[in-house]
């Protein structure tokens, strides 16, 4: 399992050996051990704003993910913009690294397969299993 994070901010300070850490954990228990890769864009409003115009949307988002198959060799990539996740954490009541965290969850979960927009019940579902990551992972540490 590889998971290649390009940061392309300079905004906020990135700790990538924990989100690899985190990616692969969530990964290996949902999927295996696979010999396969992942991509992690971090940037800012601006550069996920561009590739939203993709979903029909003019506005940036705090995490977008392209799901390419669990079969691919490139399972998917995820772009997570640091300005959305620093404008949002308070809201939550989260710091900024945990909020990071929770939508990184987020994101490796659409990965995979699980999607809130489908139905009640699918969004129920990927909610709580977000949830149960984000407590194991990030909030227990």
């Amino acid at each position: 399992m590889r998971v290649n994070i390009i940061n392309q901010q300079e905004i906020k300070k990135i700790n990538s050996k924990k989100i690899k850490e985190i990616v692969k954990s969530i990964l290996i228990k949902e999927i295996g051990d696979k010999k396969s890769e992942i991509n992690i864009l971090i940037a800012d409003d601006e550069t996920i704003k561009n590739y939203n115009k993709y979903r029909g949307k003019d506005e940036p988002t705090d995490v977008l993910s392209f799901a390419y198959g669990l079969s691919q060799s490139i399972i998917g990539d995820i772009v997570i913009s640091v300005e959305s996740i620093e404008r949002q954490a308070g809201d939550f009541g989260n710091t900024f690294e945990e909020e990071f965290f929770y939508i990184l969850i987020h994101g490796v979960l659409h990965i995979i397969g699980y999607d809130h927009e489908v139905s009640e019940e699918e969004a129920k579902k990927m909610f709580k299993i977000q949830d149960e990551y984000f407590e194991r992972l990030v909030k227990r540490r």
